[in-house]
């Protein structure tokens, strides 16, 4: 008789990560590879997939080609997901699962870090979204994409300097240590760092982020001014989500994810941190619940 293998992909806009369990919840291994953005790239997202959930299946010597000793049962938590040509492109493509269920990452996301309890999340990292869960209802709020959207990120944060140094470059605001070192990061070539602003993506904006934190961390008044303005954002995304609840009697805990979350965090207003709790699981769990429960659903119907 062919053994049930539950496989959870956190397929993030920076890389994908990959968890296998035996039926039992047993860990049989974990791999990581590339970016999963299906806005991006339907192949690339498939390639790296197909990658890290081999990687996870070695440690268990687990092939997916063995259909026969296995059957796979895979939940995804993928970004881009709110493109629907590319959400369609991505799932009518051949694949062996058994069992196949996609979802967005912040979807994901959110039932891992409540373990599948009613909750919300906001991502800052690249972008930003904000995503709950409660009585079965999922909502999202932000997330539709750089540059018109994701205020608060990273990618928004770098695009912010950018726009400070090209405006200190032909004095319209004043110098500071901030944009001396953004121009600093393009060796002071003014016609380089025109042609990149003008073809940069959110990934490549974000890569000036860590200045902005730096700065403001040294309390330097144009990035902290720049954070301040980024934890507002946030704290929008927080009382949209509120606005949204079903039971506005009662605030759901609030988990943060994203490489900037943790720089963003003090700066939120106290209304939101007070309702912060840690995640219990990532994203890749998540996943993981969402399969099992179909799962479940099926056999059981």
């Amino acid at each position: 008789m062919a053994q049930d293998i539950f496989i959870g992909v956190d397929g993030g806009a920076t890389k994908s990560k990959v968890r296998a369990e035996d039926s039992a919840g047993n860990l049989l291994g974990q791999g990581l590879d590339g970016p999963s953005n299906i806005r991006l790239s339907v192949d690339a997202t498939w390639q790296a997939i197909y990658q890290a959930i081999e990687e996870a299946l070695k440690p268990a010597n687990i092939s997916l080609n063995d259909r026969e000793n296995f059957r796979f049962h895979v939940g995804m938590g993928l970004a881009g997901c709110e493109v629907k040509e590319a959400y369609q492109d991505f799932i009518s493509r051949p694949h062996p699962f058994t069992t196949f269920k996609v979802v967005s990452d912040a979807h994901a996301a959110c039932l891992g870090a409540h373990k599948g309890r009613d909750g919300s999340i906001i991502v800052v990292g690249t972008g930003v979204v904000g995503f709950q869960v409660e009585e079965g209802k999922a909502t999202k709020v932000s997330g539709w994409g750089f540059p018109h959207d994701d205020l608060g990120g990273g990618a928004w944060l770098g695009l912010e300097a950018v726009r400070l140094t090209f405006q200190w470059l032909d004095h319209r605001t004043e110098k500071s240590p901030l944009v001396e070192d953004v121009f600093d990061f393009f060796n002071k070539d003014l016609e380089h760092f025109v042609a990149w602003a003008n073809r940069a993506n959110s990934s490549e904006f974000a890569r000036l982020a860590p200045l902005v934190i730096n700065h403001s961390q040294q309390e330097e008044v144009a990035a902290v001014r720049l954070m301040k303005k980024a934890a507002h954002a946030i704290d929008r995304v927080g009382v949209a989500l509120g606005k949204m609840q079903i039971d506005k009697e009662k605030s759901l805990p609030c988990s943060l994810f994203g490489g900037i979350a943790p720089f963003i965090e003090p700066w939120l207003a106290e209304d939101l941190r007070e309702h912060l709790v840690p995640r219990e699981a990532d994203a890749n769990v998540g996943a993981l619940l969402l399969v099992r429960e179909q799962v479940a659903c099926r056999d059981h119907a």
